[in-house]
């Protein structure tokens, strides 16, 4: 897969009364994004997300998208930050993401300007405060290694959501690409108990990287709503790591929602596209299931290339502006931003173990 290389000439400018209308409704609006991946970095290299990085240009790569100084001058209230292990060495899954929960803990209590997303009303409250209010979300059941007792301790330290697959074909589900991927698997009879016993402790159910049956079976399975965090959607490009229409309108169904992400290798039919593309797949979602159903979950730090018009988190106000140049209410704006996923997350608020 060839990574269009970062450009170093900023895009050209939207109109003034644009870009001022979009950083008053972007100023104003809680950003929620549910999934970042900056801790798996940590985990990689060390990296420090206390500290402000310097980009590398516009359409970076791989990572060095985000951290803690650089999403507050982004307008960032809420990032999910991704938890993940490998496929193959599950035996060790469950130990490191400990330590990767363990980090996000160590941050909160190091770093006054992060705290944790126990609630909605904590994402409010660093709002006000001029704070992040996170949370860590795992991708991929295997690192439960079959054991559905560990769903609850995933609970109590403050995870929010289990995406059911990664790259990979686990117990409970098959991908949608990678390891194992297939395009008529569904949910193993051991994924139907995950998901039950998920609603019963209130971990929300992630269907980001899960083939289209199993997409279907989830969501019919859950009780709750359940969730994409990060996804491109099949309606603007077919790719097989995309949700297609029946998967997004099963999830609005239940009261879910559906994250767009930041890749262009997903989302268009080149690497070497501008936000315009996260803007096409918003625009197809908004569409087919509805204002309320629609929000952000990039991928930034995911190992891939983001559009050519972005550098990091900062430049999340291009989208914004986008939105408003489709004519976007400031109210539509703001559910997409964020709101949408705040009433996910309040869903969620009681039922924790």
């Amino acid at each position: 897969m060839a990574f269009p290389r970062p450009r170093f000439t900023a895009p050209a400018p939207r109109p003034p009364e644009v870009r001022e209308r979009a950083r008053e409704i972007h100023r104003r609006a809680i950003v929620a994004d549910f999934h970042v991946d900056s801790i798996l970095w940590q985990r990689l290299v060390r990296y420090d997300l206390r500290r402000r990085h310097r980009p590398i240009g516009w359409g970076t790569p791989f990572g060095n998208h985000a951290d803690i100084p650089r999403m507050l001058a982004g307008g960032y209230t809420c990032p999910g930050f991704g938890l993940h292990y490998w496929p193959w060495g599950i035996a060790k899954a469950w130990a490191e993401v400990r330590r990767q929960i363990d980090y996000f803990e160590r941050l909160t209590q190091l770093d006054e300007r992060i705290t944790i997303a126990r609630t909605a009303e904590d994402v409010r409250r660093a709002k006000a405060e001029g704070r992040l209010a996170g949370f860590p979300g795992c991708e991929g059941a295997h690192i439960l290694d079959g054991r559905l007792e560990r769903i609850a301790e995933l609970r109590r330290r403050n995870v929010r959501y289990l995406t059911l697959t990664h790259f990979s074909k686990n117990a409970a589900a098959t991908s949608a690409m990678g390891i194992g991927a297939d395009a008529v698997s569904g949910l193993t009879p051991w994924g139907r108990e995950l998901v039950a016993e998920c609603n019963r402790v209130g971990l929300i159910v992630d269907v980001a990287h899960v083939n289209a049956p199993g997409v279907l079976d989830a969501c019919a399975a859950s009780r709750r709503p359940v969730i994409a965090s990060h996804t491109g959607v099949k309606g603007v490009r077919p790719h097989r790591r995309n949700i297609d229409d029946a998967g997004l309108r099963a999830i609005a169904a239940g009261g879910g929602v559906v994250g767009i992400m930041f890749a262009p290798v997903f989302l268009a039919a080149s690497n070497d596209a501008d936000s315009t593309c996260i803007l096409d797949h918003i625009d197809h979602a908004v569409r087919t299931i509805g204002i309320d159903h629609v929000a952000l979950g990039s991928d930034f730090d995911g190992m891939i290339p983001i559009p050519t018009d972005l550098r990091d988190c900062t430049d999340l106000v291009r989208v914004t502006e986008g939105l408003v140049l489709r004519g976007y209410s400031e109210l539509d704006i703001r559910k997409i931003l964020g709101e949408n996923w705040l009433r996910v997350l309040a869903r969620f608020d009681e039922g924790a173990v």
